[in-house]
């Protein structure tokens, strides 16, 4: 490889930097003899060379021409310590290149010098590395390419400078070297922990270059706005054939009764019944070639969903309690028609819920929820109540997701678990009363519905912050009615994920005058806080 000028000259000042050094042999396990003079004489050479700066390069230079003669013309190619020495050279003028293929040569006939060798390789690797990141800083990216490059090949078994190497390409917006070096950085660096952090956010910035190709693919694009198309005219069409069901049926019952109309008016139904089952005839027909080009757009797009889905699949499997990544992969394959295998996504984080805390999984809840993932979203709302039972706000949307999908048995049990630590809240009473008229029970649904209705002091606890020291939970008592409300004690319990109460105050409501608030707030010591209830005495 051939160095800019700034380049190698940066690579032989680091090198001279490692001269004025105590000489140091071969280290146990790697017993190897010299089994040559020359080989013998260049190890005096280099000696030298470390101890004694000011022959430092003669004595180089000499160790290089007597090792490369005994190679060549001695026959001493079998001889690892001919290898190993000449890659200690190569070390110290900086020559990555040929340490790399002087020391893997030893390595090969000398399998016990492995981790002698990885010091050494280590100590150039990072000389040049550190030399690189010191010109990219300095405003040379070029020639700090160059840098980087050598130093990962002085050490293959460090991707620290692959890493870094992506990193300068990503400064560049160099996108596609980018996404390149940084999973060839993330596969160097294998399941070793040293390297764990470097290598999600490596994978992670392969996924999102990825998915910002996605987002541009015409192919992908095309297919959406194919689906806008077909989906925006099925409200007109419905609408369309509810109107032209209502004039065949008036028809069909003028005919039954032998009434009729008279001819003016007659002669205007037929019209307008004629041009609307045209318009309704031509929106089906433009639906059904919707429909098909759609399925043609849809094959098509698939192909360019792969590469962002193949890079978010690689960071979710190595680290499958990563949030982000498998919400991602999760909303691609759901962007891609493949709700099946979105579900799946998210089984595989549900397994590592242990991992997540209670904000993550509420957090992931509402995200799913709104990406029209119902059936992973109430799971996500499940796991994070099954952490804390008392969260009021999962409680609540949880209960409204199952009153959208009709679930008569869920959302009413999660209805009372919301109305029992929230009995005086309007919205916590109507979600009740839907959940109970979703039932078939009708008098409780109204009963709950006067209750919210009537309800003259609305009760809401916003927010529940907690320190080192406890927890303060804030709370607003508004006045909805039109007449003063009056005066009340509610007794507010600060429960533990076991419902245990942890700390009881009681909070004494005011008269308050129609449209106004009192604002109140309820402090308990200790770390076990998650959650409240409250009743009014």
């Amino acid at each position: 490889m051939r160095l800019s000028a700034v380049t190698a000259g940066l690579v032989l000042a680091g090198a001279t930097a490692l001269a004025g050094q105590k000489w140091v042999g071969p280290q146990p396990p790697c017993a190897i003899e010299p089994g040559h003079f020359r080989i013998t004489s260049a190890i005096l050479d280099l000696k030298i060379a470390a101890e004694q700066p000011n022959q430092r390069d003669r004595m180089l230079a000499q160790a290089r021409d007597v090792l490369v003669r005994s190679i060549r013309d001695d026959k001493q190619d079998a001889n690892p310590a001919a290898w190993y020495y000449l890659g200690r050279y190569s070390v110290e003028v900086g020559d990555a290149a040929g340490a790399d293929t002087a020391f893997a040569r030893a390595e090969t006939l000398a399998p016990q010098c492995k981790a002698d060798i990885a010091g050494y390789r280590g100590r150039l690797s990072e000389s040049i590395m550190n030399q690189g990141l010191t010109i990219w800083q300095g405003g040379h990216p070029d020639s700090a390419i160059v840098l980087l490059r050598l130093a990962y090949a002085a050490n293959p078994a460090n991707p620290r400078p692959l890493f870094q190497l992506g990193n300068l390409y990503a400064g560049q917006n160099m996108l596609d070297s980018t996404a390149a070096v940084l999973g060839r950085a993330a596969r160097a660096a294998g399941a070793d922990s040293a390297f764990a952090d470097a290598k999600r956010d490596a994978l992670l910035t392969v996924a999102r270059l990825a998915y910002r190709t996605l987002q541009g693919a015409p192919a992908v694009q095309k297919w959406q706005h194919t689906r806008y198309s077909r989906d925006s005219l099925a409200p007109y069409l419905a609408a369309d054939s509810t109107v032209l069901a209502r004039m065949q049926q008036s028809s069909t019952s003028r005919r039954a009764r032998g009434a009729r109309l008279s001819p003016a008016d007659q002669q205007s139904f037929s019209r307008d019944s004629t041009t609307r089952g045209d318009a309704v005839a031509r929106g089906r027909a433009l639906r059904e070639s919707l429909q098909r080009q759609a399925a043609v757009d849809s094959a098509a797009a698939q192909a360019a969903f792969e590469p962002s889905l193949a890079a978010y699949r690689e960071l979710v499997t190595a680290y499958p309690a990563n949030m982000e990544a498998a919400t991602a992969l999760g909303g691609i394959y759901s962007q891609a028609g493949r709700k099946a295998e979105a579900a799946a996504v998210f089984d595989g984080l549900f397994a590592h819920a242990a991992e997540l805390s209670t904000s993550d999984l509420y957090d992931l809840g509402q995200r799913l929820l709104q990406a029209r993932l119902p059936g992973p979203g109430t799971r996500a709302y499940t796991l994070a109540l099954q952490q804390n039972p008392y969260h009021r706000n999962a409680l609540a949307e949880l209960a409204s997701a199952y009153l959208d999908a009709k679930d008569t048995a869920n959302a009413l049990a999660i209805a009372q678990r919301l109305g029992a630590i929230d009995p005086r809240n309007k919205m916590a009473l109507h979600i009740v009363a839907q959940a109970w008229d979703l039932r078939g029970r009708r008098d409780s649904a109204q009963a709950y519905a006067t209750l919210a209705d009537t309800l003259s002091v609305d009760i809401s606890m916003p927010s529940l912050v907690g320190d080192s020291a406890g927890v303060t939970l804030t709370g607003v008592a508004s006045n909805l009615g039109s007449a003063a409300s009056k005066p009340f004690v509610m007794q507010v319990e600060l429960l533990d994920a076991r419902g245990t109460a942890v700390a009881t105050q009681a909070v004494d409501v005011p008269a308050l005058q129609p449209g106004s608030n009192q604002q109140f707030q309820v402090r308990g010591a200790g770390r076990s806080i998650v959650g409240w209830r409250y009743r009014v005495t």
